[in-house]
């Protein structure tokens, strides 16, 4: 083989130039080392010093930080959450071990990087674009533009995702001045980067000197040693630039398997034609042939299993029954539960197994049907007889005059039934601009931008007498995307704008798949923005729309897309009769009373009539017990008319059962069962006499609207067990509302949680939990269950609105201010009416607290009705707990035996200081020892004395006369849910010192605590003592309705604006981001509120303007005080400090 042949690829300009782009990428990276170690030190640091994170240690070895993980790792999670610049669901906690963050910077650091570094412990082993994600993602480099480090990253992916190797001699131009861009951003931080240009130019002079032809000889003799060198610096940089390419693939080959096909080839095909690459990268070549086996040895499988398919399909067809086969089932339970039978009359299915399959059998509500054809599969059996059954119920309750119940529910032809279509909508928030050339005037800029945005979206070109601006303009109002931020350079007339905030892009067409709706919503919003996205119009054939959008945002640094769906389904033909029993948050209005709007009313009792309809009223009865979660009620709707509050629910499919021990006689085991329930869904014991714990449960479910258990008893003997099983769809709602949908879908999940932490097996749930929906979902998960079902019901708040409670719908007719359309209702009977609730006042909202202090503060800066509202103080409390163990001449002693009396040692001491927190599991062994001994002699503490048992292997080794407090600690909403946390951590963290590997929890404080003072009694050890210690947090809410801020002290009218845009972030309580507009900051914030954004008009004065806005605005201290005086005096400064922000001059 010769040099010429092995060098070909270098006479290609393309290739030299994608060689240069990316050793520029190397030569930055190289340069930013010193700085990057320094400061994720400092970041390190800073997290570490906190007062919650301070000597904090993980106490599970938690190993994976996407699953549950302790208590202090959980602390560090929430601070690594707080200083992303992004949500936490976008993070890849699957890079990082929990249990290494108090100790190692980079487990923090690989949180805020890309997915792929699992394996990666030092700046050596990160990549260019790990650097930059870090830098972008993290706030602790807020000082560095962002945009700068996107768009390195962008260079840096096209030149890993090149799949020939080339770059074009004009972009190389562009990438080259974008490094030096950032470069330039970094020079005060990194003054290294002042030669990053001579260095690269270097490297790009020594690549054409020594690579314009093949190596050659002169006169007879090599080429002289320097340049042999410089031939080999650029041969090393060039195989390390393939395998950064080979490895860059090998971690997206999982992502898109179709397109990494392909690039799988094109690498093949490049180094086959370089055999000297092929040669001196060996152990990448030889890892891409066996991923390349593998994928054709896969290929194979799917293409023999789709031929046994085709057989298969040919032998026998199953019969096709009409509608969706997979919901009849589900229909049929439905049914049962709306005609209220009891739960001994619900389905029964079995299948009778004949030659040719199953035919499907059920019985329901004592008759029986069998299935008409035979089935391969006995599900499809059990939903062909579940139809017949449907079919013959409906038939019989038609051919009577006498409905079953006084409310009959919508059946399986209504909102269930197959005829669903799902239409998805899909969220992306942009940050993008576009800009023109430099124009001679404003006006010829303005259209030149313009332009080249109309260009992005492919908009139809202008008719005679439209601009690209007008023509723009129209396509965005007809879309309904946020109107671009124009942006003047006036010192060279460029003008920019700006793409910030939300674009919704619709599906129109429809799915009976919530996926593919979804799917089809993702192929929409990439048909609009391709251009702006930069990638080449999407085909019609694409399949994955969804993963190409994410990936295609995730390059350019922006949040991935939020998806919804809305579902539209045939309306029943059935009549719904309704009678006027309220046992169901049902309100009847029969045809003869509604009038106009300002005579409606609701009358407790009606006169016969055939037509009626169904009106639904989104309340629940209050529970009798004010302690219940569910009686907690705010006042949230706003006194501002126009904004609007989301209500939601969470539906979960329940499959769980509890049973009494074995019992003398069915009553017993009855009511032992009930009391087994009763605890677990926290109710308390029955107060009077003659209750029993059954009848405090049926009461407990009929205020909660729970399904009532079935129950099952075994007989042996003379004994009987009572099994209670909870099976089927329990529902959950949350009464406070939210401006946000997402808060009252998290506000239902929290509801959920609070009245199934007994059902589901967890330690009751805390206040302080942030994500409701996630631990929700997580325990299902755990037990089998499926996922949980959100709904929320939008109610936009009228002057009048106040919450409504079961108190509100009585046998009294109420106020006549309900707003009801005539043209509304339906009279003829075939359609469900959903009509407001008329604003009632409650009996059960919770008083204010008050406080004269904050009163005079409000005063003072005249803030008052109508336009801000004190609406409420609140006083939030939990508990925290401490276990401290003393231990007293306590020997530790490790039971397992050793080659060699060191590491006997070692592995003691490892025991010791994991167990007391000392030592993280990841310390070196090596360390241990000196570890234990320096944290012992900080504290002016008696050494421990080791012990080493054993003349030969295996050794033993102990320590002894140990003298050591160590504490555990926990927080809960009650004393008895933190101590029950802190005892579960103690007993978690010492019982490998005590020689047991595991010991399983129990469910109360008491159990536990009696779990641990039986492992210390036995071990001669004191008792634990427990502290208990209630902390508190006050908050308040204020409503501003269309409140007005001036500002007349700047140079400008756009800089009155601005400055007015900071003050009212700062008066919410969000900090500014000094590389974005404050103004679309502003904006951003209200419209994710669901808020209308503030309107800014001039004033008067010269120079001057004023903003107008309603907002309900939240601000409570920043922790939690040991009093309610101190908490109250950290709100007052903390609301001083907002107040402040009202003042034009103080700012």
């Amino acid at each position: 083989m010769s040099s010429t042949q092995s060098y070909n690829r270098f006479s290609d300009e393309n290739y030299k130039n994608w060689l240069k782009t990316t050793e520029s990428l190397y030569i930055l990276r190289k340069r930013i080392q010193d700085f990057i170690e320094k400061e994720t030190e400092t970041y390190h640091n800073s997290l570490r010093n906190k007062p919650h994170l301070h000597s904090q240690t993980c106490t599970k070895e938690c190993k994976l930080a996407n699953k549950p993980v302790c208590q202090s790792c959980e602390h560090w999670k929430k601070e690594i959450i707080a200083n992303h610049n992004g949500k936490g669901n976008i993070m890849h906690w699957e890079n990082c071990q929990p249990r290494l963050w108090p100790t190692d910077k980079w487990e923090v650091a690989k949180a805020h990087m890309p997915g792929g570094h699992k394996q990666h412990h030092n700046f050596d082993q990160f990549d260019i674009a790990a650097i930059l994600n870090l830098m972008s993602s993290c706030k602790h480099f807020k000082n560095i533009p962002g945009k700068s480090v996107v768009e390195v990253i962008t260079v840096r992916n096209k030149m890993m995702h090149s799949p020939d190797f080339k770059v074009s001699n004009e972009d190389m131009k562009k990438h080259h001045k974008t490094v030096l861009q950032l470069a330039e951003t970094l020079q005060p931080h990194i003054p290294e980067m002042k030669d990053l240009e001579k260095k690269i130019t270097q490297f790009h002079n020594t690549l054409d000197k020594n690579f314009n032809q093949a190596p050659c000889e002169v006169d007879g003799q090599l080429e002289d040693l320097q340049t042999m060198k410089e031939r080999q610096i650029v041969l090393d940089r060039e195989q390390q630039a393939i395998k950064d390419r080979i490895e860059d693939f090998f971690s997206r080959f999982e992502g898109n398997q179709d397109e990494n096909v392909k690039d799988m080839k094109s690498l093949m095909d490049f180094l086959d034609q370089n055999k000297d690459l092929l040669e001196n990268l060996g152990p990448e070549i030889q890892k891409l042939k066996e991923m390349k086996e593998k994928l054709d040895k896969h290929e194979e499988q799917i293409d023999e299993l789709k031929g046994r398919m085709d057989e298969l399909e040919k032998v026998t067809h199953d019969p096709v029954i009409p509608g969706n086969l997979l919901r009849y089932k589900n229909h049929l339970y439905e049914y049962c539960q709306a005609n209220k039978w009891p739960h001994n009359k619900f389905p029964e299915f079995t299948e009778d197994q004949e030659s040719q399959g199953y035919r499907g059998k059920v019985t329901v509500n004592g008759q029986s049907f069998i299935g008409r054809k035979v089935f391969n599969d006995k599900k499809a059996a059990h939903q062909e007889v579940a139809y017949i059954a449907l079919e013959q119920l409906k038939l019989q309750e038609e051919s009577t005059d006498v409905p079953p119940s006084s409310v009959i529910q919508p059946d399986a032809s209504s909102s269930s039934s197959s005829g669903i279509t799902f239409f998805g909508k899909v969220t992306v928030d942009l940050n993008r601009e576009v800009e023109s050339d430099t124009c001679s005037s404003k006006e010829e800029a303005t259209e030149a931008a313009y332009k080249v945005l109309w260009e992005s979206f492919r908009i139809s070109a202008p008719v005679e007498g439209q601009s690209y601006k007008s023509v723009t303009m129209e396509y965005f109002n007809t879309n309904g995307f946020p109107k671009p931020g124009e942006d003047f350079d006036d010192n060279t007339t460029i003008c920019k704008l700006r793409l910030v905030g939300p674009f919704t892009f619709y599906d129109k067409d429809g799915s009976t798949k919530k996926k593919q709706a979804e799917h089809q919503a993702a192929k929409v919003a990439l048909q609009h923005l391709s251009g702006i996205l930069n990638y080449a119009p999407i085909s019609d054939t694409e399949k994955n729309c969804k993963g190409f959008l994410k990936e295609r945002l995730e390059t350019l640094g922006l949040k991935n897309p939020v998806y919804d769906t809305d579902n539209k389904a045939e309306a029943s033909e059935d009549p719904i009769v309704i009678s006027s029993d309220l046992i169901t948050p049902t309100v009847s209005i029969s045809k003869e009373e509604v009038k106009s709007p300002s005579e409606s009313e609701i009358i407790s009792s009606f006169p016969s009539c055939r037509e009626s309809v169904r009106v639904p009223v989104p309340v629940q009865p209050d529970p009798p017990d004010s302690s219940s979660p569910a009686s907690q009620r705010k006042t949230p709707m706003s006194e501002c008319p126009g904004i609007t509050f989301f209500f939601g629910k969470v539906t979960v499919d329940l499959n769980q059962e509890v049973e009494s021990d074995r019992c003398s006689s069915k009553e017993e085991a009855t009511e032992a069962a009930y009391k087994v329930l009763s605890e677990r869904f926290h109710i308390s014991a029955p107060a009077e006499a003659g209750q029993t714990y059954r009848t405090g449960i049926m009461e407990y479910f009929n205020i909660h609207d729970l399904q009532k258990p079935a129950e099952e008893f075994l007989e042996d003997d003379n004994t009987t067990v009572c099994k209670l099983k909870l099976i089927g769809p329990f529902t959950f709602y949350d009464k406070d509302g939210s401006t946000k949908k997402k808060q009252a879908e998290q506000q239902a999940a929290k509801v959920a949680l609070q009245h199934l932490s007994g059902i589901l097996n967890y330690a009751p749930i805390s206040d302080t939990e942030k994500n409701f929906i996630g631990f929700l979902k997580e325990r299902l998960e755990m037990l089998g269950l499926k996922n949980p079902i959100y709904e929320t019901v939008e109610n936009k708040a009228k002057a009048s609105e106040e919450p409504v409670t079961s108190a509100s719908i009585n046998q009294e007719a109420v106020k006549e201010d309900l707003d009801l359309k005539p043209e509304s209702i339906s009279t003829s009977g075939q359609e469900t009416i959903l009509v407001p609730v008329p604003s009632v006042s409650s009996s059960s909202a919770s008083q204010r607290i008050d406080c004269p202090e904050i009163d005079e503060l409000v005063i003072v800066y005249n803030l008052k009705p109508p336009h801000v509202k004190v609406q409420n103080m609140r006083n939030d409390q939990i508990v925290k707990c401490t276990v401290t163990v003393n231990l007293e001449k306590f020997t530790c002693a490790n039971k397992q035996g050793y080659d060699t009396k060191k590491e006997a040692t070692r592995k003691v001491y490892l025991l010791f200081g994991c167990a007391v927190g000392i030592l993280d599991p990841s310390t070196d062994e090596k360390t241990c020892s000196a570890l234990v001994k320096q944290h012992f002699s900080q504290r002016s503490l008696i050494h421990p004395q080791e012990d080493v048992e054993g003349s030969v292997k295996p050794f033993y080794c102990s320590l002894k006369n140990i003298t050591y407090d160590v504490k555990y600690y926990g927080e809960g909403s009650s004393e008895g849910e933190a101590k029950l946390r802190a005892l579960q951590n103690a007993l978690r963290g010492l019982s490998p010192l005590f020689d047991y590997a595991s010991v399983p929890g129990a469910d109360s404080p008491e159990e536990v605590q009696n779990q641990l003072s039986s492992m210390l009694n036995g071990a001669g050890q004191k008792e634990p003592v427990i502290d208990l210690k209630s902390v508190e947090q006050a908050s308040i809410q204020l409503s501003f309705c269309n409140y007005t801020m001036k500002c007349t002290c700047q140079s400008s009218k756009k800089a009155a604006r601005n400055h007015l845009s900071e003050r009212i972030l700062g008066l919410l309580g969000e900090k500014t981001d000094n590389s974005a507009s404050v103004r679309n900051c502003l904006d951003v914030w209200f419209t994710k509120q669901n808020l209308p954004k503030p309107v800014f008009e001039d004033t008067e004065e010269a120079l001057g303007a004023k903003a107008t806005f309603s907002v309900q605005l939240t601000c409570c201290c920043p922790g939690w005080e040991d009093s309610w005086e101190t908490a109250k005096s950290k709100l007052l400064q903390e609301l001083k400090l907002r107040f402040r922000f009202l003042n034009d001059k103080n700012n």
